[in-house]
């Protein structure tokens, strides 16, 4: 049954691989699969401070060298162990080696921007949201919006929702 639920979907196109996100089941696989990374980096780096949402991960230290050694490990942890590797785009230490990531640059991660004061929707996602907000889902994106956005942006999201819908 797994074979046939994993097969059923083809990636070929664009030459992006995968499951589509959409897919239940792709959130379940990611997190059984990736399980391992998480005991590896915890158990085995013994990292303090790590998260992981579905494929997407942080570890933050405050020491620089001993951040490049995580990163060195975890890379080589998922392409040997778990067949995968980190999409460049996303790798704030590859692209960061010879500064350290400062604080009011703010941290991107699943779609929000972190600062040490607080956070911010990153300017794509509040565009995503906008294009793709309809009946179904406004709920969804006025609760990301109230979440993470101030209040100049959530009136502004609010006259979207009247236009749009209304």
């Amino acid at each position: 049954m797994l074979k046939e639920i994993i097969f059923s979907f083809s990636t070929a196109r664009d030459g992006k691989i995968g499951m589509p996100i959409g897919n239940l089941t792709s959130q379940i696989f990611a997190n059984i699969y990736l399980n391992e990374l998480d005991r590896f980096v915890k158990h085995e780096l013994r990292a303090k401070a790590y998260l992981r949402y579905g494929d997407d991960f942080i570890i933050v230290e405050n020491n620089f060298g001993k951040l490049q050694f995580f990163r060195t490990q975890t890379t080589d942890f998922l392409k040997n162990k778990l067949k995968l590797t980190i999409n460049s785009k996303s790798d704030s230490v590859a692209s960061l080696v010879d500064k350290i990531l400062k604080p009011y640059r703010g941290l991107k991660f699943l779609g929000i921007k972190f600062w040490p004061s607080g956070r911010t929707l990153s300017k794509r996602s509040l565009i995503r949201a906008s294009e793709r907000l309809n009946s179904s889902n406004l709920s969804s994106y006025s609760g990301l919006i109230k979440a993470h956005c101030n209040k100049k942006k959530q009136k502004h999201f609010s006259w979207l929702v009247y236009e749009k819908l209304i």
